[in-house]
């Protein structure tokens, strides 16, 4: 099994790497295919579809992965492996 970074080491449209990071995280087993999910992420009203993506659109704001105009995603071959300070929310 390979890792997120090897699988969106090229451009990729956001729904398979949506899917892939899905795959990385357990939610969808090595044996299920794109074709049997791909409805969570063109409809829109699916939250674990929506959810994949905005953890790539937080992935791309801390740096990890890339983005562009086409939606889709890759690893940052930059990306820094110390991701610096916690965030900080004030009250």
């Amino acid at each position: 099994m390979s890792g997120l970074r090897d699988v969106l080491a090229d451009w990729t449209d956001y729904d398979s790497a949506g899917f892939e990071l899905g795959r990385t995280v357990g939610v969808f087993t090595e044996d299920q295919s794109f074709a049997e999910v791909k409805r969570m992420f063109w409809t829109d009203g699916y939250p674990l579809g929506e959810l994949l993506v905005d953890m790539l659109d937080r992935m791309t704001e801390a740096g990890v992965l890339l983005r562009n105009e086409d939606a889709q995603y890759r690893w940052n071959p930059g990306a820094p492996r110390d991701t610096g300070s916690p965030s900080r929310q004030e009250s």
